[in-house]
């Protein structure tokens, strides 16, 4: 009974996008058999060879669907590159306007600062889920740079964790119900605007580009957006990623940024330094970018095409 209990937990939603994406796969995948690649195509017992009324509600099968994505695959997925986002060449005049925001809050600019100096003489940077430190410390400091009527719901690990992280900014009363209930239903229906965010490895990380894209691609389907903004991140280098959806849902395109660097270096005595202006600049292109979720590129954008 407890057993039954826990699947009725998948929305109708998840089951479905998690539907999709292995149709998806299906279509667009074809596997060469090789020693190394045999631990992938075989269906783990108990994950994605059981039909989805047998998976346990932990199960990831979208790890699977997702983590082998190349560009090649993006193709067949009528998903296609249209080119690099540039950051504007104002972008240095503009971080210094953005340091004084949220200076009552408790993540004011100075505090992030001694938190990712924390962050680095604490935590090893090369194991993989280390990462989540950095990324909540700059989607906090940016939650306190909003305006006094706005409020951001994070949501950690939601739509059925196909996303890691997703950052929604609403009005007092909307921001309660989505406190309550995280369900991308629930999203749909009272987000103006949602930022995605996945975590990636601390190395190679733009080879994740492709699944981030597939992800996000997936999640805009299911809100029915025509345009969806997010991120891939492992803390310290942040891709910032822009996906075009077509009015039919069955094609799309995207286009991605250089990472954005948090930079560090010793002084001469040897002690770490964290160098500005990154981490505010870091933390102004999240708030305009959770804000402006499902924008196109405006004047007022970081980035431009």
């Amino acid at each position: 009974m407890a057993k039954k209990r826990e699947l009725s937990a998948l929305g109708r939603v998840e089951l479905q996008l998690a539907h999709d994406s292995l149709l998806n796969l299906k279509r667009s995948i074809v596997y060469e058999e090789s020693e190394e690649d045999k631990d992938l195509v075989k269906p783990a017992e108990g994950s994605c060879g059981q039909p989805f009324g047998a998976l346990p509600s932990e199960s990831r099968p979208h790890s699977l669907i997702f983590s082998g994505m190349t560009v090649q695959n993006l193709t067949k997925l009528k998903i296609e590159f249209t080119g690099r986002l540039f950051l504007k060449p104002d972008f240095t005049e503009r971080i210094a306007a953005t340091t004084t925001l949220g200076q009552n809050e408790f993540y004011f600019s100075e505090n992030l600062y001694r938190q990712l100096l924390l962050l680095e003489g604490l935590i090893p940077r090369p194991t993989e889920a280390s990462g989540r430190a950095w990324i909540e410390a700059f989607l906090f400091r940016a939650s306190a740079m909003l305006p006094p009527d706005k409020r951001m719901v994070l949501n950690i690990s939601t739509l059925s964790r196909f996303v890691d992280y997703t950052a929604v900014v609403a009005s007092q009363r909307a921001a309660g119900i989505l406190l309550q209930d995280a369900d991308l239903d629930i999203l749909g229906m009272h987000a103006q605007t949602c930022f995605f965010v996945m975590e990636t490895k601390f190395s190679n990380s733009s080879d994740d580009v492709p699944q981030a894209v597939c992800r996000m691609y997936e999640c805009g389907k299911l809100l029915q957006k025509s345009v969806v903004r997010g991120a891939l991140t492992n803390g310290r280098d942040w891709i910032f990623l822009l996906v075009n959806i077509s009015d039919d849902y069955d094609s799309a395109s995207y286009r991605k940024s250089d990472a954005v660097e948090l930079q560090t270096t010793r002084s001469p005595d040897g002690q770490l330094r964290i160098d500005k202006p990154w981490p505010d600049f870091i933390a102004a292109i999240l708030l305009y970018w959770i804000e402006n979720g499902f924008a196109e590129l405006g004047s007022n954008d970081w980035f431009e095409a």
